[in-house]
């Protein structure tokens, strides 16, 4: 090129070799870049697919919604926001509820408890020196005593208007239920101790205490005609059975009272007998209870608990009951399958923590779990043996009370079921009615989030306002004689129900002062706050849509990540939330959403780097042909 002539064929040829190579590495290494920029690392590559951006505005803009992008194309990625989801788990609480209803006729039980209840309330017995009374004048041991044989009485006496063979009638109760095998008289009882000043004594020479510390859990009890009284372990308690007939139940009882039964050790004593009732095929175990307080109180409660001995009998549609059963159980699998797969087909393994950590997955998981429970117990109540055992013709009691709790928490575990799947139900109808739909589930998420440091805040008034009320009116009100009792009355006075509130400003010294302080700042000032947040909650969702969205990490993400690093999770590079991580051993570095703009202002100009050099490289590609061609043309031409 510079005047001299230029070198033979084969030196011309070596030279070019080396160059020609350069240029072919040149070329492909600019492929490389144009396919890097084009398809983009995964992780940022939102330029190819926006226009550019000019000012920081618009960056700030495209990195929001870029990120909310991905967030919800993950989301979808998921299986998660189907519009099948709704009228599916509507079905499975159809069903649920369905089966509840036929595991117990709760109708006819409900109509049996109140029967149950009136009879007990509306029986009279003598009390000394003061009359005629019912069950809610029953105010001492005496009082119990005097009751529980008027309700013997009562109970094993023969009706008028019942129409049943000669020495049937005293078998049923009410006319309807048939009484089963005996009456039992139960009695808890405590150690005699000696608690009295030294002064005291001579005046106050034994103590009979609460039953926490005291109570006689074995042994005989020795009556005054040298009768015993053994303690059994079954029924809890030191027991004696009654036959169902009136004159040995009556003249037993006599002989009981005589030999003092019933003394100033007595702290519980409780009557039970059972019943069947035939057009409803369901049992009860009755209980008609004292408990005695060694401070002078006594309390009364009439308790009754009902089952299904046999609740796959033909005679209750034992078979359609146990398909039920399964079609529901079939459902729950179907459900559970679906839950499974939305966490487990997450991208990443901390997104699907995070998503089982979700409040309403979370919630699922509690039915689930629930579920199991119910099923447990269900076989467990199904394989009793004392299910199996049950004689109606035995003349021995036999003491069904465990099996009707057990068959009360399965009912009520059922309850909780079909309460929290129903409350599940909210998120699902963000997926289908529209935009008005989504806000309205979107506002009862957001209260249920805020409500958690609300909650705490109401958790810490309220404790020191419960112990002040029972401290105050403790002495004055039963209604506050405990703390758990306090609390109640004070959550029912939060929600401006029950009454005793003009009462309780009586109490000196202090009553006005309380309640003056709780209408102020329970009443008023938390009730109202929460109010707030029902309206910030709604101004949040209700918000214009087009402003820049605000990608915040929620809690249960947080976690996740925080449960991860703990035990050696690798990142997750294209999380919408952590735009970048810097890996140094276990330790995880994130950048949040002020990160996320830094990551794409970077990756924005090493984009035009890159574009930069490609363009330097096919300059320089094409120089490099320019001169081949014309090194070409010059050699032709000397040859």
């Amino acid at each position: 090129d510079d005047g001299a002539m230029p070198p033979a064929r084969g030196a011309a040829v070596s030279r070019s070799k080396p160059k020609q190579h350069q240029h072919q590495q040149a070329h492909t290494e600019a492929q490389h870049v144009q396919r890097k920029s084009k398809d983009g690392d995964g992780t940022l590559g939102f330029h190819q697919r926006h226009s550019r951006f000019r000012t920081y505005p618009q960056l700030l803009q495209f990195s929001g919604k870029a990120c909310m992008e991905n967030r919800r194309g993950a989301e979808k990625h998921s299986g998660v926001g189907y519009p099948w989801e709704l009228p599916t788990h509507i079905l499975f609480i159809v069903l649920l509820y369905f089966m509840v209803t036929k595991t117990i006729p709760l109708g006819q039980v409900a109509a049996a408890k109140r029967g149950v209840d009136n009879f007990a309330e509306t029986v009279q017995f003598s009390r000394t020196h003061t009359g005629e009374g019912n069950l809610d004048d029953v105010a001492s041991v005496h009082d119990s005593i005097m009751y529980s044989r008027a309700f013997l009485t009562a109970l094993l006496t023969s009706q008028p208007l019942v129409q049943a063979p000669e020495g049937q009638e005293q078998l049923f109760f009410l006319e309807v239920n048939r009484l089963v095998n005996s009456v039992v008289l139960v009695q808890r009882r405590v150690k005699p101790t000696d608690c009295s000043y030294d002064d005291m004594r001579p005046l106050y020479k034994q103590c009979y205490e609460s039953l926490e510390n005291q109570e006689k859990t074995q042994g005989v009890m020795t009556l005054l005609d040298d009768s015993v009284v053994p303690y059994s372990e079954r029924l809890g308690g030191f027991a004696v059975e009654v036959p169902l007939d009136k004159e040995a139940a009556l003249s037993r009882f006599d002989e009981l009272r005589k030999g003092g039964y019933w003394d100033s050790a007595t702290r519980e004593f409780a009557v039970r007998f059972a019943f069947h009732n035939s057009p409803g095929h369901y049992t009860s175990n009755v209980d008609i209870h004292f408990e005695y307080s060694p401070y002078g109180e006594v309390q009364k409660e009439v308790e009754s608990a009902y089952m299904r001995l046999k609740p796959y009998s033909k005679e209750v549609q034992g078979s359609k009951f146990a398909v039920f059963q399964l079609v529901t159980l079939g459902f729950a699998v179907v459900l559970f399958g679906h839950y499974a797969t939305s966490i487990y087909g997450q991208p990443h393994c901390r997104w699907g923590l995070a998503r089982a950590l979700h409040p309403w997955h979370l919630t699922e998981l509690l039915n689930y779990i629930l579920i199991c429970v119910v099923i447990y117990l269900w076989f467990q109540y199904i394989e009793d043996p004392r299910r199996s055992s049950m004689r109606f013709d035995s003349t021995k009691f036999q003491d069904i009370g465990p099996l009707a709790e057990q068959y009360f928490h399965i009912i009520f575990l059922m309850a909780v079921v079909l309460l929290l799947w129903t409350v599940r139900t909210i998120e699902f109808f963000s997926f289908v009615g529209g935009e008005k739909m989504k806000k309205v589930s979107g506002i009862i998420e957001q209260v249920v989030s805020a409500l958690a440091p609300f909650a705490l805040i109401v958790a810490v008034v309220f404790v020191g306002f419960v112990c002040v009320a029972h401290v105050i009116f403790g002495s004055e009100d039963e209604q506050f004689d405990g703390p758990l009792a306090s609390l109640y009355t004070l959550l029912i006075w939060f929600v401006s129900l029950g009454g005793g509130h003009r009462s309780s400003m009586d109490v000196k010294p202090g009553g006005f002062f309380f309640m003056i302080f709780f209408i102020m700042i329970c009443m008023v000032l938390l009730f109202n706050m929460f109010i707030a947040l029902v309206m910030a909650a709604h101004d949040e969702v209700m918000s214009d849509e087009n402003e820049l969205p605000h990608l915040v990490k929620p809690m249960n993400y947080v976690v996740a990540d925080w449960i991860c690093d703990q035990i050696g999770v690798g990142p997750y590079l294209v999380d919408p939330y952590n735009s970048a991580y810097e890996a140094k051993g276990k330790q995880i570095r994130r950048i949040g959403f002020g990160g996320i703009l830094d990551a794409v202002k970077h990756q924005l100009e090493r984009e035009q780097e890159e574009e930069r050099r490609v363009q330097e490289m096919r300059q320089h590609i094409q120089q490099a042909r320019a001169a081949q061609a014309e090194h070409r043309g010059k050699s032709e031409l000397v040859q």
